[in-house]
């Protein structure tokens, strides 16, 4: 009797080795869903336990300092913000507040401390400035029906021989929806490792996403070597605009029509709602059965809205990571673009909302890495718009109403979109033609071009590298990351 040889260890630290996920849906029974709340309620719980206790050690320091209270005297934190710290003062203190502890995973407590620390890690950053983008302010607390998850790092996390069931810690053999015969069979070659599920609840439905490292053969080159993609993104019928440098396009979609009649409904069912009895939290009054199921609705139809849209960017990601070498996109400012007009642009800041520009760019970027290629990223302040892809001439105005772009200097007419992904592909497309694209994902860079809404390139599009203006010292187009 033979058997089969071992399946190679799978090293972590190989360069063609990734991070993924896969997400499956879990039909638990009624005592395996008892746990699942269980266990994403303990969750939710030590969360919570230590986001109080620094709220209160930062109200209490911050009175004895109205009170003259000298600096070296002020009361000490319970506990310093680090994971260790933070774990090790609810390891302490669980038997006191949570005597039911037992009952759970060890690991839930661990990953809720990293959860606190990194997310009053993130307030401090944002208060210093460490942190770019909004301000974050201090840590709200997780509430039930809004945070149900946890994640499990150690223990048993097994996708099953059976390919209909996997095996979490504490709660044991879970059946699912889906066939796992994709992981099951890169598990079994060895060609994948599991190293940490979260379970999550959905509008009907719970979840486990296995977070895998798993060998991933990165081609040196791609298939289609040279070849450079832009991708003009918009609202509406024309989400995605992509052309190659010489202005033919070679995609162009919009978002499904399913989106817009369940955005329809969704709003349809919230004027329903508004005229019936909700919950009141300072009266203590239960919300009526009919406003119930409107919201059930409701969610019912946002949930069936995030998976269209996630089908429709990881569809459009695929397609293009895999012909294209290069892939420019947009930096756009989304949370710029909604904050301005009100009411007036309600529909518009919708559309750009359902969009998911940042859900595509990130697909697109870690898609093109898989596929040997690379992402890079415009600058935010080139006016592909407004620069003529035929001559280069930048115009001082261009409305959102003109969706026909006219150069009065060299008399070309095309479709504004078009023009504007063109100009994207040219970034790539340096004027000696020689690429210097750096495999690493670096790029290089190209200025807006004519800031000031006026100026002008010359008739041709600025060389790579050459930023002829830069706004504000930007320094032009950067390469994405995963």
């Amino acid at each position: 009797m033979t058997t089969e040889p071992a399946a190679p260890k799978l090293d972590k630290n190989d360069p063609d080795v990734i991070v993924r996920a896969y997400k499956f849906a879990l039909k638990p029974t009624a005592i395996q869903e008892q746990k699942l709340r269980q266990h994403t309620g303990a969750a939710r719980f030590v969360y919570n336990y230590l986001i109080s206790q620094w709220h209160d050690d930062i109200h209490t320091r911050a009175e004895e300092k109205e009170h003259g209270v000298p600096e070296d005297e002020l009361t000490p934190f319970t506990f310093k913000l680090s994971t260790y710290d933070m774990r090790n003062y609810w390891n302490n203190t669980k038997r006191e507040c949570a005597p039911w502890w037992p009952e759970v995973s060890k690991e839930i407590g661990n990953d809720a401390a990293r959860r606190a620390h990194d997310s009053m890690q993130n307030w401090l950053d944002s208060r210093s400035g460490k942190r770019k983008g909004r301000r974050a302010g201090f840590p709200g607390f997780h509430k039930r029906g809004r945070h149900e998850s946890c994640t499990f790092w150690s223990g048993p996390l097994r996708v099953n021989a059976d390919r209909h069931s996997v095996t979490l810690p504490r709660i044991g053999t879970i059946k699912t929806y889906e066939n796992t015969r994709r992981l099951q069979r890169k598990i079994a070659k060895g060609t994948a490792r599991i190293f940490r599920a979260t379970i999550s609840r959905g509008f009907n439905y719970w979840h486990v996403s296995f977070t895998v490292y798993e060998k991933r053969r990165i081609p040196e080159t791609h298939r289609n070597p040279g070849s450079v993609v832009g991708i003009d993104m918009g609202v509406g019928d024309h989400v995605i605009v992509a052309a190659n440098p010489h202005g033919d396009e070679v995609m162009r979609r919009g978002l499904p029509t399913t989106i817009v009649d369940h955005d329809k409904r969704i709003r349809h069912l919230q004027r329903k709602m508004s005229r019936k009895r909700g919950p009141d939290k300072r009266t203590k009054t239960a919300p009526s059965n009919r406003w119930v199921r409107a919201n059930n609705q409701i969610r019912k139809h946002y949930n069936t809205m995030v998976n269209v849209r996630r089908d429709f960017a990881a569809k459009a990601a695929h397609g293009l990571a895999k012909n294209y070498e290069t892939v420019v996109v947009e930096d756009l400012n989304v949370r710029a673009m909604m904050v301005r007009g009100g009411a007036y642009k309600r529909g518009l800041n919708r559309a750009i909302a359902q969009a998911s520009f940042a859900d595509l760019r990130r697909r697109i970027t870690y898609k093109t890495q898989w596929n040997g290629g690379v992402t890079i990223v415009a600058d935010r302040w080139f006016p592909s718009s407004k620069t003529c892809s035929e001559c280069g001439e930048v115009k001082s105005k261009l409305s959102l109403s003109e969706r026909e772009y006219v150069c009065h200097r060299c008399g070309v007419v095309v479709d504004r979109d078009l023009n504007a992904a063109t100009n994207l592909a040219k970034l790539a497309v340096p004027k000696s033609g020689v690429s210097t694209i750096d495999r690493t994902g670096s790029s290089p860079g190209m200025g807006r071009g004519g800031v000031g809404k006026t100026s002008s390139l010359s008739g041709e599009l600025a060389p790579a590298g050459e930023a002829s203006m830069a706004r504000k010292g930007l320094s032009g187009c950067k390469a994405g990351t995963r």
